[in-house]
């Protein structure tokens, strides 16, 4: 019988759950309530609106959309090669051997990944420590984040184990 972290996992795809919820209940809500807004403005007042205030109304909104959904949509991959997160809009990989720890204390909004240096140094625990949020990760989530952190954990002992 081989023990659990003998099996190679598959790739892990990992969102966040309440922040999602609420970003679409927010957008929602914003949306209607600028469509209320404008609506509720008298017809005569409506026309006085330039066509460039009216994009500057709208770009604002539009900006206010693009914030909640890029942390919202915010993703965790974790598979053979290492981990591919995205935070808001940008980008990261990191592969298994640079996985120190992943971290998520009681308090910490997401997740952390604890960074080996990359010129090979040995590492230090202190405050010049690499670090990488993984914002898919939500201390909200309770359970679940915990459960991922765990998978991401075990992923790391068998992959840097090979």
């Amino acid at each position: 019988m081989h023990a659990p972290d003998a099996v190679e996992p598959g790739t892990l795809v990992i969102r966040p759950r309440r922040l999602r919820v609420v970003a679409i209940v927010l957008a929602v809500v914003l949306t209607a309530a600028t469509l209320f807004g404008w609506f509720a403005l008298p017809k005569d007042i409506r026309v006085l609106f330039t066509p460039s205030q009216l994009a500057t109304l709208l770009g604002l909104l539009a900006v206010l959309l693009l914030v909640m959904f890029s942390l919202a949509f915010s993703v965790v991959r974790a598979d053979r090669d290492g981990l591919r997160f995205r935070n808001g809009l940008r980008t990261h990989t990191v592969p298994w051997d640079r996985v120190h720890k992943v971290i998520l204390r009681r308090g910490d909004p997401w997740a952390m990944l604890l960074l080996t240096p990359s010129d090979g140094r040995p590492f230090t625990a202190d405050l010049d420590a690499e670090k990488q949020q993984l914002m898919a990760v939500q201390y909200g989530d309770g359970a679940s984040a915990q459960m991922s952190v765990e998978e991401l954990r075990r992923r790391q002992r068998y992959y840097r184990a090979r």
